[in-house]
């Protein structure tokens, strides 16, 4: 096991700070907190806050702290005060040059933290550096996805700020590193935004600002299991509301920086989250779920005009006119499309 020594001011090893927020994710954790002790970058500090867990976290994080003397902090609301309270214990803390937003169901590789801050100390320019990512579920079984870039790359901040119009090249919060004075007044608060998009709204600024970087490799693995905020926000309407309002915010913020492109991929951005509404109309259908996927199937055409002539939408139309054989006919094909 790496000996760990935080050194705030260590121009030849920066610090990074690893904030790791948690809320009932004790049986995740420990694979958390051990992949972080067993990173292969030594000069790291973990800064942990509970949001008033009901399960066994906070003697898992205790114990965690007895294990390695003077690696981690930890701090613990008495009650749930809401996902801000745990950004604000955890930033309160940081003193990194560096800092990672760490989901205390993730995983990181050994290699995570020394490739990312090698590639910023390289270039020193970069707002942040964005790795690969792996899918795991709730066992611990791993599947490989493919990456968003085929090769590790510097990217033009503003053209990375356009394919986030279109696409969430880094849909883990614990797949980036920050520098940490970049992010001032970039990011947002209020307990809506910083649950669902807060993390996406300070990437999109950094981007307006400064290049980024990409790894190409599966440095961290992502968990999907039952509790993900994901899972709720496709019941709500959120995962499709909220990208709606998000991009037009990212337009008008564009355009006070000249970013013309990220302007213009607004009409197809928006028509790319109708085409998204239909997805959840067909998952809400296989669920049984009517009233879910009627939302849905109207939310599609409320957002793009051009979508009733999608042959998905037009599909769906005339699955609610259709009688029960036809309606299983119909849903087969559209899941198999």
């Amino acid at each position: 096991m790496p000996v760990f020594e935080p050194k705030i001011y260590s121009p030849e090893k920066p610090l990074v700070s690893v904030l790791v927020y948690n809320y009932n994710y004790g049986r995740y954790l420990k694979e958390c907190l051990d992949s972080l002790a067993s990173q292969t970058y030594t000069n790291i500090e973990i800064i942990f806050s509970d949001n008033a867990s009901t399960d066994d976290s906070w003697e898992i994080a205790q114990q965690f702290v007895n294990a390695n003397p003077g690696l981690m902090t930890m701090t613990r609301n008495r009650t749930n005060l809401g996902v801000d309270a745990n950004f604000r214990n955890c930033f309160l803390n940081l003193r990194g040059k560096y800092f990672v937003n760490m989901c205390s169901d993730d995983v990181l590789e050994p290699t995570f933290i020394q490739k990312c801050v090698q590639t910023l100390e390289n270039n020193s320019e970069l707002g942040f550096v964005m790795v690969h990512r792996d899918i795991i579920d709730a066992e611990g079984n791993k599947t490989e996805e493919a990456p968003f870039y085929n090769q590790s790359c510097e990217i033009n901040g503003h053209d990375q700020a356009a394919v986030y119009m279109m696409a969430a090249v880094n849909p883990s919060v614990s797949q980036i590193m920050y520098d940490a004075k970049k992010t001032i007044d970039n990011t947002a608060t209020g307990s809506l935004v910083a649950r669902w998009y807060g993390t996406r709204i300070l990437d999109f600024n950094i981007c307006l600002s400064y290049p980024v970087a990409y790894i190409n490799e599966p440095l961290m693995s992502h968990r999907i299991h039952g509790e993900n905020d994901s899972l709720s926000a496709a019941s709500n309407l959120l995962e499709v509301i909220g990208p709606y309002v998000l991009h037009h915010q990212f337009a008008d913020t564009a355009e006070n920086f000249g970013a013309t492109e990220v302007v213009n991929r607004l009409p197809a951005s928006i028509h790319k989250l109708a085409s998204l509404s239909l997805r959840y109309c067909i998952r809400a259908l296989s669920k049984n779920d009517l009233s879910l996927a009627k939302k849905y199937f109207h939310l599609s055409a409320v957002m793009s005009e051009e979508i009733e002539t999608d042959s998905v939408f037009m599909e769906l139309s005339r699955y609610w006119q259709a009688d029960e054989a036809d309606k299983a006919e119909i849903l087969t094909t559209l899941n198999n499309t």
